[in-house]
């Protein structure tokens, strides 16, 4: 994406100015709709997770590593975009290399379990997310559907009546002070926290607290 926003670049310096105004347009709107980030995050549990997302403005996968005792642990999400919303279409939990659990939206179906259980298959009466799609879904488009479900592809959680509260505040980051924006809901025994700062796309901070266990990941910095 950087050799390309160059090459728009060295065009524009060449181009007239009518020329210019348009390749600069072009260049904005191919920025606003893609994305390739790659963030490390500290954790409560003094493991970091990497965290790799993609999207096109049409298609968005996300995929987390987590290093753990005995364990190297992937998340992988893929979905589509469609009316500002991440809509889940596969996620997969990876543990040494091996499938652990799943799941998949096709059509009206989900699918879900472990797989050395076998899975099951349900109606999918909600928009389903993974953590970490729900967490996007709020920095990218700031809303959540009313009522969703959470998997972690073993099971899915319900999450109902959902209402989103939005705060600001500034804080100091870098010797700077940035606005900070803030996403919080309560849904049954679930606690979610997302925090950004203004301008952009990708949590800063993700909290989610089920039967007084938290999980926090807090931003550390982009890696290659």
């Amino acid at each position: 994406m950087k050799t390309f926003i160059s090459n728009f670049s060295a065009l524009i310096c060449a181009a007239s100015k009518k020329t210019a105004i348009f390749l600069t347009a072009l260049c904005a709107l191919a920025t606003a709709q893609a994305a390739d980030l790659n963030i490390k995050y500290s954790s409560n549990y003094l493991m970091p997770a990497y965290v790799h997302f993609k999207e096109n403005g049409t298609q968005y996968s996300i995929l987390a590593k987590i290093n753990v005792p005995l364990y190297n642990i992937q998340f992988i999400t893929n979905g589509v975009q469609v009316n500002k919303q991440f809509r889940m279409t596969a996620y997969k939990d990876i543990r040494n290399d091996k499938t652990y659990s799943q799941t998949k939206v096709e059509g009206n179906n989900i699918e879900y379990g472990k797989l050395k259980d076998g899975l099951k298959t349900e109606i999918a009466k909600l928009p389903t997310f993974d953590l970490f799609s729900m967490a996007f879904q709020l920095t990218y488009y700031e809303k959540l559907p009313t009522s969703f479900q959470l998997t972690n592809g073993k099971k899915l959680y319900p999450m109902e009546n959902v209402f989103v509260r939005k705060s600001e505040s500034t804080v100091k980051y870098n010797k700077q002070e940035v606005t900070e924006i803030t996403y919080q809901f309560k849904t049954g025994d679930k606690d979610v926290t997302v925090k950004k700062f203004a301008g952009e796309q990708f949590p800063r901070y993700l909290k989610y607290t089920r039967d007084d266990d938290d999980y926090e990941l807090t931003f550390d910095s982009f890696v290659k």
